[in-house]
């Protein structure tokens, strides 16, 4: 009988534990984002349109305040092209597959915005921590041994960095899992209609590394 009132009282105390509300995860993850140095930052996506010229994958290290290096798979009518990017200060410079050389040019020739901005508190993923209107607090999920809250919500389009958006009329929908204990952002997933107008594609940042030691420069540019 003791052993029994122990559980049952275990138990209560279990189910009795306070969750942190949505609200309170993701103003405790930006401010975590936000302080961090660099982080290393993995992309992949679903649905995206095969015609004309879009992101489809990358990976990369961004260090703080406006640096980035890494490569992009972009999809260009039909065929992926494996593009490697640094940028540094604004100065994008990339190099494209069999040169040997990087060139400075504008990053939306691959179908992307600048992504050294996705650490920018004003205009980075951070950003986006702060439009929640009504935000929902979904399932837990565990992802390489951790345990993660996720919230859910819409943003406008118009508001997603780095990622074009073919109608920026429309809300884009979030799922970010975040780690309730340490607070780091972990991933962000954002589905709408990126690269179709008719229909909608999903891309998921994931970050990992808060506070890398990377040191990013730009390369001698032909």
């Amino acid at each position: 009988m003791a052993v029994l009132i122990g559980a049952l009282g275990l138990n209560a105390c279990s189910s009795s534990t306070p969750t942190v509300s949505a609200a309170t995860l993701l103003q405790k993850a930006k401010a975590t984002a936000d302080s961090a140095s660099a982080v290393h930052f993995v992309l992949s996506s679903s649905g995206v349109s095969l015609s004309g010229t879009n992101l489809v994958n990358g990976e990369g290290d961004l260090v703080r305040p406006s640096s980035m290096q890494g490569s992009f798979g972009v999809a260009i009518s039909g065929f992926t092209a494996n593009v490697k990017v640094v940028s540094v200060g604004g100065v994008f410079e990339a190099e494209l597959p069999f040169t040997g050389h990087y060139t400075k040019t504008d990053p939306a020739s691959f179908g992307l915005k600048n992504p050294a901005v996705l650490l920018d508190p004003a205009q980075g993923l951070t950003r986006l921590l702060t439009l929640a209107q009504a935000p929902t607090l979904g399932r837990s999920v565990r992802q390489s041994g951790e345990l993660l809250e996720t919230v859910s919500y819409s943003v406008p389009g118009s508001a997603v960095p780095v990622i074009p958006d073919i109608n920026p009329s429309k809300p884009v929908q979030l799922t970010v899992a975040i780690n309730p204990k340490s607070y780091q952002l972990r991933t962000v997933t954002l589905t709408g209609p990126f690269t179709s107008a008719t229909s909608n594609s999903t891309y998921v940042v994931t970050l990992s590394n808060y506070g890398e030691h990377v040191s990013i420069t730009l390369p001698a540019a032909s």
